[in-house]
């Protein structure tokens, strides 16, 4: 981690937006958007979700947030040694994204302030002498100042030295505040297999059954490190691949995406769902789709993809099909709708055959599918974890 990712996340979270922090920051809006992802994984959390153009807060970026004040004072402070003093928080931000200092460089820097000696405070950081010699010459040219005075039997800070100093160990043990947590998550997790998967419908569905099979066969195996299942949307399993939050993914769409490989494990036909008392099998579905709402998943999920292709004939044009269709996210309720409102659905055919109160069915024409796929990040690591998922939940 260095200033300048630091600074370009809080920025992000000043601002709430990746492009309004690209403007403050002058860097391209991808730039600052992986500058984001990675300040996650190095803490191994989820700090913020995009919603609507903008970014929505976790509880973990809430708490972040509160240290944005100290935080940018402290950068404050090392723009004040080299000789800038910005007008305000965003002048402090946008200098610090610019000038990039890692943080363990200002830690060398402060050891060899203890030492007194590049040569003793290599030997006790177990660096070579000349790399630790670079580093503090590289930190000169990015603050513009001499921070050490090099005589023959040692160093000691000038004056900016030990401001900068003082700044320096602030920052540090601000970011191992920060970071230091996830450390010790990552020790613990060193060993457990992250699997993210799409929301099953509910307990009776098969999807349920074959992840509930798939982690009791996984944990009678003594062999095998630990499994944590997650379930999410399609869009926020994409990202929680690339921060490297999932091992695999268990998703209703392919990702097509060069980072990631993926495989088809199993597929369900898509069949009109509705209560017993509107939908039968032999139901003319264009007069049920022009009387009744349709609830379906939001546009985040992968399963709202198939579905959406699957009632493409019975919807005419777009505005039509805005008037009929009732995005809710949690599927949960999706079928609540159905049971109880009069609303249909369409769904896998496993995914509601076993519910426990009367529904009735329609298959489509054609019988539409959706597909399942497992999909991972293209490491030997992952591949292998991915396939050992996939002979579990693929047959079952």
């Amino acid at each position: 981690m260095d200033t300048a990712t630091l600074a370009t996340v809080l920025a992000v979270m000043q601002e709430s937006s990746v492009r309004r922090a690209a403007a403050l920051l002058g860097r391209p809006p991808s730039s600052v958007a992986d500058a984001f992802e990675r300040f996650e994984s190095e803490l191994a959390l989820k700090l913020a979700s995009r919603r609507d153009g903008g970014l929505s807060l976790t509880l973990a970026g809430e708490n972040l947030a509160g240290s944005i004040p100290a935080l940018t004072e402290v950068l404050a402070r090392i723009a004040t040694v080299a000789g800038e003093r910005p007008a305000d928080a965003s002048g402090v931000l946008a200098w610090a994204a610019q000038n990039a200092v890692s943080v363990a460089v200002l830690g060398n820097f402060n050891a060899v302030i203890r030492a007194g000696s590049i040569r003793r405070a290599a030997r006790e950081l177990g660096v070579g002498q000349p790399n630790l010699s670079r580093q503090m010459a590289e930190l000169e040219r990015v603050l513009r100042q001499r921070l050490l005075i090099r005589e023959m039997h040692g160093c000691e800070p000038t004056p900016e030295g030990l401001e900068f100093s003082e700044a320096a160990l602030a920052l540090t043990n601000k970011v191992a505040s920060l970071t230091g947590p996830a450390r010790k998550r990552f020790a613990r997790e060193l060993r457990t297999v992250k699997l993210g998967t799409v929301v099953p419908v509910g307990h009776e569905s098969r999807l349920a059954a074959r992840l509930a099979a798939l982690v009791a066969a996984w944990h009678a195996d003594d062999g095998k490190p630990g499994l944590f299942v997650s379930s999410t949307t399609a869009e926020d399993l994409a990202e929680g691949l690339r921060a490297g939050r999932f091992d695999v993914a268990l998703t209703d769409i392919a990702l097509r995406n060069k980072r990631f490989e993926s495989r088809e494990v199993f597929s369900g036909e898509l069949v009109i769902v509705g209560s017993a008392d509107i939908v039968s099998p032999d139901a003319a579905i264009q007069p049920l789709v022009d009387r009744h709402l349709i609830a379906v998943p939001s546009l985040r999920s992968g399963l709202r993809q198939s579905v959406g292709e699957a009632l493409e004939p019975f919807l005419g044009g777009e505005g039509h099909a805005a008037a009929r269709l009732v995005e809710v996210d949690a599927l949960s309720i999706i079928i609540n709708l159905v049971l109880d409102h009069g609303y249909l659905t369409v769904l896998p055919l496993e995914a509601v055959a076993a519910l426990d109160r009367p529904i009735g069915i329609i298959r489509l024409p054609d019988a539409p599918r959706v597909s399942f796929h497992l999909v991972w990040r293209r490491t030997q690591a992952s591949r292998r974890i991915a396939l050992q998922i996939a002979q579990s939940i693929g047959g079952a």
